[in-house]
């Protein structure tokens, strides 16, 4: 497209938008709908993200072996991925990313942030900066430490019982956020069906919400994956979920200078403007 004739003059101004009718259509939010429960309701889930098969790899490697070469990392991924290739009759340059996931270990995100009165949630960057930062960290109050995954919403009634015949029309995949308490009894479950030989990334889970507010759940295992019982079902799934694995971390990224100036802890600057002007402004209120 040819540049507009006034493009040095409209340089850095070109993305802003007015409340005429032509900029109403940029009023969607954007904002990433997070799974929150309601008290008394089960839901049937199933815990969807999983890391890329080099990541997933190359860390079991290295947890393996320390001293495990790059080539030795390699050869094991180009190994994995021609098998997924193989499986899937396609060339290894053809697999989309959800088709190179390693689903036999379900995965999370972990966060430590602060959370503020009339502030709101803030991602801690306590330690970081050094001593003089900490102490502006510090005016937000003690650090917690959260978790994030994707969730598979199936269709259900409020027992948690499974509508079969919305099934393969009615699913959808939330952003997950949650406490160390809930984390916890993720283990608790997980561990449960390591006895049994099954593991937590095939099965779904019941959720029962019991406060809606602060977000408390019964959790259980439910059975054999539905999602993993079809493949085009599976792949419809997971394509859905790897859109948001890059999107789960639901707080504010701020840096110490910009909490320094937000929390009124100094930092800022600006013109001075004097009593008089002051008052003369008033005067015309």
């Amino acid at each position: 497209m040819a540049d507009s004739p006034f493009q040095e003059e409209l340089e850095g101004f070109e993305d802003d938008v007015g409340l005429g009718a032509e900029d109403k259509k940029y009023a969607t939010s954007s904002q990433l709908e997070w799974f929150k429960g309601e008290k008394g309701r089960t839901y049937r889930v199933a815990l969807v993200y999983f890391h890329p098969l080099p990541v997933a790899l190359a860390t079991a490697a290295k947890k393996k072996n320390p001293e495990v070469t790059k080539d030795q990392v390699a050869a094991l991924v180009q190994q994995a991925l021609s098998k997924r290739a193989e499986e899937l009759k396609k060339a290894v340059d053809q697999l989309a990313p959800h088709e190179k996931l390693d689903l036999n270990n379900t995965r999370f995100k972990k966060v430590e942030a602060h959370y503020k009165e009339n502030f709101g949630f803030v991602v801690s960057r306590l330690g970081k900066d050094g001593v003089e930062a900490d102490k502006v960290w510090s005016a937000m109050g003690d650090k917690k430490t959260y978790f994030t995954t994707v969730l598979l919403l199936y269709p259900v009634n409020g027992q948690g019982e499974v509508i079969k015949d919305q099934l393969l029309s009615h699913w959808s995949v939330r952003p997950w956020r949650f406490s160390g308490k809930i984390y916890g009894r993720l283990h608790q479950v997980a561990a449960g069906l390591r006895e049994n030989e099954l593991s937590i990334a095939s099965q779904d889970l019941t959720l029962k919400c019991t406060n809606t507010e602060y977000q408390n759940y019964e959790i259980d295992g439910a059975g054999k994956a539905l999602w993993r019982k079809n493949e085009k079902f599976q792949a419809a799934i997971l394509e859905k979920a790897v859109t948001l694995y890059e999107k789960l971390n639901p707080f504010r990224e701020l840096s110490t200078a910009d909490l320094q100036i937000k929390l009124g802890l100094g930092g800022g600057g600006g013109t001075d403007v004097s009593d008089d002007d002051f008052s003369g402004m008033l005067g015309q209120i």
